[in-house]
């Protein structure tokens, strides 16, 4: 039976509200061998905290390794610090996890790394690095550089798995054979409207672009380190990432299995001048007339959907969209 180990990157800042749900469809899996990275770009709104709390409620204590990053330069273990400093601290991580903690990190560091193993499953690992970042795909490639599975998925917060069997209906459809393989995601417009959809083909221009959604993808790793996102995006850097794998004809492989959720509150949902601009910049790498095409592709289909979805409302546009493909 194919059970190969998959890395799972959840990216945030500031995002308390929603980090716990991703977090929980990440760990109630049911497939055993996941390596969960967890990258936050510095936030000041709880979001650490509520990692850490939830981290350290799932790890074997004598499996914690707390310290700056990069770690393989600077990581300590809890037996480094001194008794004062542990119980100079202990309040902090006592008010966190909401009862008397057996150790203590150091708060005042700027860059935060910690890295352990699940209490009840030991091929479940965790790397959780709270740092600075530019950017959405600056953080996910620090999110690759910690990666060491074979496969790796994108589960960012506020997305997450459509099931907690996702990862053990798709391991076994995981091929050596295959370097990227993607299935069907859930939108939700509201609570109310909702589909499931799935891109069942790569469309590589003339007018537009699309290969799937990154929630739904599994990318080998070797590739995402090899190629990594192009930071300079803001909105499109994982589909210039999909764009590169698939010009350089990598084995690519649909399936028939919804692996994730999503809400259309992301800043990927947005349609935009800057998300116009960054689509004609990738296509134009491959195809000279594609600044044209896809600016009558945007005139004339995506600009009269938005303005008619615009004047609706809410829940009547949301209904709309729930129909279409």
């Amino acid at each position: 039976m194919n059970q190969p180990k998959i890395s799972v990157v959840t990216i945030v800042y500031n995002d308390v509200a929603h980090i716990k749900e991703t977090m929980d469809s990440v760990i109630n899996q049911s497939y055993p061998h996941i390596e969960y990275i967890l990258i936050d770009g510095a936030s000041t709104d709880g979001t650490r905290e509520t990692i850490e709390s939830a981290l350290r409620e799932i790890a074997l204590d004598s499996s914690l390794v707390v310290g700056e990053y990069p770690p393989e330069s600077s990581i300590s273990t809890i037996d480094d610090f001194s008794k004062e400093e542990l119980e100079n601290l202990a309040s902090l991580d006592s008010a966190i996890l909401g009862k008397p903690a057996p150790f203590s990190i150091k708060y005042d560091i700027p860059s935060f790394y910690l890295q352990g193993t699940h209490k009840d499953n030991p091929h479940f690992t965790f790397k959780f690095l709270s740092q600075k970042d530019s950017g959405i795909y600056d953080a996910m490639n620090k999110g690759i550089d910690l990666a060491s599975g074979q496969w790796c998925n994108f589960m960012n917060c506020g997305d997450r798995f459509y099931a907690s069997s996702v990862l053990s209906d798709v391991s076994s459809l995981l091929d050596d054979e295959y370097d990227v393989v993607d299935g069907g995601v859930e939108i939700c417009y509201d609570e109310n409207h909702r589909k499931i959809k799935f891109y069942k083909n790569i469309v590589f221009g003339p007018f537009t672009l699309e290969f799937s959604n990154h929630q739904a993808t599994f990318v080998k790793n070797y590739l995402a380190k090899k190629y990594y996102f192009d930071d300079t995006f803001q909105i499109l850097g994982d589909m210039d990432f999909f764009a590169i794998l698939y010009a350089k004809r990598y084995r690519w492989k649909k399936i028939q299995t919804i692996v994730a959720s999503y809400n259309t509150n992301g800043i990927s949902s947005r349609i935009g001048m800057s998300i116009f601009l960054e689509n004609i910049k990738i296509g134009k790498k491959y195809m000279f007339y594609y600044p044209l095409t896809h600016t009558l592709y945007y005139l004339f289909y995506v600009l009269p959907r938005v303005s008619i979805r615009k004047i609706l409302p809410k829940s009547l546009g949301n209904a709309i969209r729930q129909r279409l493909r």
